[in-house]
């Protein structure tokens, strides 16, 4: 068996996507047993299951006779084989022939899809695989996104290492674009003392280091209030010569910059020396505004944000987001948080 590495070791995108999920839920589990328990209930519950007793052990590419499954969770009396895909379709015959690394007679046994939907088969592929299987094999099906919900549920708000290690989780899959609400959600900063070179120069920066979702907008928030949000086209890693007025790109998500780009961040830089001593030449991502609207959506609750949020927009809104940027933020300005 190969073991899960802390680190990927992989060059293929699905390994390495299945490394880092295995890596999350060992994790958990050496943190906490009846934490790990409480994750397992809660997919059990959304697949509507039995959940199962733990004690475990994690290893991932686990060949059988007819194939190789990407992760292998086992114990004595639980065994739990993990399909990612980086898509929404599983194929049924790699299915079937994961089938063999289960045995009859085995007490507490499941097959776990992990992939970008919580629901990736139709009604007669599940039908089918269910015969497929041994009968006393259960097959639970969740996405990414359920998978980092139910990680945040079974955790305590003072579970700060673990909460930041699902975080990053959040951040990785998030990278990998494995995050449909990516397209609904906005990443909240706080720019209090950057506030005006973020309006100014249309974007945001911060250090390459940190992790963070790929969220479509972004909002500048300062004085207890989000006072702009932008739609991000291009998040770039670059070094900023401020005597040449140059900006040399190391890693770029994105189209090709623009001149007009290039200068938005070599004034960015400019003004973070002047004003408040920060040397932006390197080590720093800027995330650039396709555009920008002004906006007041408050912070109703005593003092400022402790880092950054995230808010899904039509949780928010309590119905679709509006696609025009100028109508979400006058819809913005109606609601309050906390």
């Amino acid at each position: 068996m190969t073991s899960v590495h802390y680190f990927p070791r992989y060059s293929q995108p699905e390994n390495f996507v299945t490394n880092n999920s295995l890596l999350l839920l060992s994790r958990l589990y050496e943190f906490s047993r009846f934490k790990f328990e409480r994750l397992l209930g809660l997919l059990c519950a959304a697949n509507d299951v039995d959940p199962p007793d733990v004690s475990l052990q994690f290893s991932q590419q686990v060949g059988t006779s007819a194939s190789v499954v990407d992760g292998y969770v086992t114990q004595r009396g639980l065994y739990l084989a993990v399909e990612t895909k980086l898509h929404e379709h599983f194929s049924m015959g790699q299915l079937k022939r994961h089938a063999t690394i289960f045995r009859e007679g085995r007490e507490q046994q499941f097959l776990l899809l992990l992939g970008t939907t919580e629901n990736p088969l139709s009604d007669k592929q599940r039908a089918d695989l269910v015969k497929a299987i041994p009968r006393d094999v259960t097959l639970l099906c969740t996405s990414f996104e359920a998978l980092i919900r139910f990680g945040k549920q079974c955790l305590s708000d003072y579970d700060e290492e673990m909460l930041a290690l699902v975080a990053d989780f959040e951040a990785f899959c998030s990278g990998e674009k494995l995050l449909s609400t990516d397209q609904f959600t906005l990443f909240a900063p706080p720019c209090s003392r950057s506030y005006e070179e973020n309006i100014s120069c249309q974007l945001y920066y911060c250090p390459a280091t940190w992790g963070r979702r790929k969220a479509r907008y972004l909002g500048i928030y300062a004085n207890k209030a989000v006072r702009a949000i932008g739609t991000v086209g291009k998040i770039v890693e670059c070094n900023v010569d401020l005597e040449h007025d140059a900006v040399e790109i190391l890693n770029l998500d994105g189209a090709p910059l623009t001149g007009d780009e290039k200068a938005r961040i070599v004034r960015a830089a400019r003004a973070a020396s002047q004003r408040n001593g920060w040397d932006l030449s390197t080590g720093n991502k800027f995330y650039l505004f396709e555009q920008m609207a002004t906006t007041h959506f408050e912070k109703t609750s005593s003092g400022g944000i402790m880092g950054h949020r995230y808010f899904d927009l039509k949780k928010v809104l309590g119905g679709p987001v509006p696609p025009d940027l100028a109508a979400l933020a006058l819809a913005l300005r109606e609601k309050r948080w906390e």
